[in-house]
């Protein structure tokens, strides 16, 4: 057993909030309870699926990548998504930290998750990396389909027209903003999710195919990521559970 603050330091200390503290909504979400932590449940994000499983396995903290608490809440109501949520969530005692762009772009995070399960080479400058031998797009899509287990026809592709792929930009969740940063950085693939329609026609048009699995698909491997390293960093003391309902909205 540990103290939530325990908990919040484990975390920072792999995924350290400073610098992000005006620019996102990590940190603690909600501080509930007693304050003392022994079942942790790790997520992508929260829904009713998640709170329900968070009490039944007695978890005392959930930790999700997506802050359940995005915006500004003015009020909190039974009959508002949010507050559906919050209400449930500390009627039951259970506390919420969320671990967001500081996760996405620490060492270990969910950006050099994705370069590992790719196989890109381990020199990564920035979001990018090699394949070890040109592959074509048929064979680039194929391996992020394997890399993230995603179903066959699940990702969207736009075709830049190279007849090799070697170097590979990447950013997890909607990266379409980072096209360029690919591009000159001289990529021939660029993989993320949530591509919008003019992004991919400017891809296209700029010479850059791109792979858009999308925004569930490139951040669900959090869940395992993230539960890895909290169980690394707190030891034996407190049971960190990988949360088994699924939170990605579409029917696939």
């Amino acid at each position: 057993m540990i103290q939530f603050e325990q908990l919040v330091n484990a975390i920072e200390g792999f995924a350290p909030i400073d610098g992000y503290i005006d620019s996102d909504s990590s940190g603690v979400q909600i501080k509930t309870g007693t304050g003392e932590i022994q079942r942790v449940l790790v997520c992508l994000e929260i829904n009713d699926a998640v709170i329900e499983e968070a009490i039944k396995t007695k978890a005392d903290a959930i930790v999700t990548h997506h802050p359940l608490i995005f915006y500004p809440i003015k009020s909190i109501r039974d009959d508002s998504v949010p507050g559906r949520y919050l209400i449930q969530l500390i009627r039951h005692g259970i506390s919420v930290y969320s671990s967001h762009l500081p996760f996405d772009f620490c060492d270990t995070g969910n950006n050099a998750y994705l370069a590992q399960l790719l196989g890109l080479d381990d020199e990564i400058h920035g979001f990018c990396g090699n394949f070890k031998e040109p592959v074509t797009l048929d064979e680039a899509c194929r391996i992020t389909e394997q890399a993230l287990h995603l179903p066959k026809g699940y990702i969207k592709v736009v075709d830049g027209g190279r007849k090799e792929i070697r170097k590979v930009g990447f950013c997890t969740g909607a990266g379409g903003d980072m096209l360029d940063d690919a591009l000159k950085a001289g990529c021939d693939l660029f993989v993320t999710g949530d591509l919008r329609l003019h992004e991919a026609q400017y891809a296209k048009a700029m010479g850059i195919s791109v792979i858009d699995a999308g925004h569930y698909g490139t951040e669900k491997i959090f869940t395992e990521n993230f539960a890895r390293q909290l169980r690394q960093a707190l030891g034996d003391g407190v049971t960190v559970l990988e949360a088994a309902a699924c939170t990605n909205p579409y029917t696939l």
